[in-house]
């Protein structure tokens, strides 16, 4: 199994705890990590966006959220208090959220690594349980964040290419 090295994770945590300051405008710190088994596919939230990361790094980066939550730091990230359902403004700013963060976290890897990539559009799972099937082979870290709002998760599983080569 390809395992997810370190140095790629950090970039995901820096990106989520900057990102949530500056552009969420939300407290955000990491309170744990855990490592997913392969046949583990359920997601802990109700709103989970993915994104595809593809070139000298591959795999891809899942954000969940409890519903509540998703709500709460949308409405924190448009200034709006009023927000109270999963409607399809809150579905958007829930993908936003992802590509603030994993955005940031690809250009950190690729300015301190040297590992250029592309992003795919997000991916917006709903529902409780939903589930995420990560590339094979591709060993997958968890990060759980704590915001003012409650927690939510952020799940890499990312290889550089080179170690894809050798899943192969």
């Amino acid at each position: 199994m390809g395992e997810v090295r370190i140095e790629f994770i950090n970039p995901f945590i820096v990106s989520a705890v900057s990102s949530f300051k500056t552009m969420i405008f939300s407290a955000c710190e990491r309170v744990g990590v855990y490592v997913k088994k392969e046949d583990q596919t359920l997601m802990g939230g109700d709103v989970s966006v993915m994104m595809s990361i593809f070139g000298s790094l591959n795999g891809c980066v899942v954000l969940s959220f409890p519903r509540k939550v998703a709500i709460a730091l949308v409405g924190s990230m448009l200034m709006d208090e009023s927000i109270d359902d999963l409607d399809d403004d809150v579905k958007d700013g829930v993908c936003e959220i992802g590509n603030i963060v994993i955005g940031a976290a690809k250009s950190k890897i690729a300015a301190t690594y040297g590992k250029e990539a592309s992003v795919s559009i997000p991916t917006l799972f709903t529902g409780k349980p939903h589930e995420v099937q990560y590339p094979k082979g591709v060993s997958c870290i968890g990060c759980v964040f704590k915001t003012p709002h409650g927690k939510f998760s952020i799940e890499v599983a990312v290889v550089p290419d080179d170690d894809l080569v050798e899943l192969l």
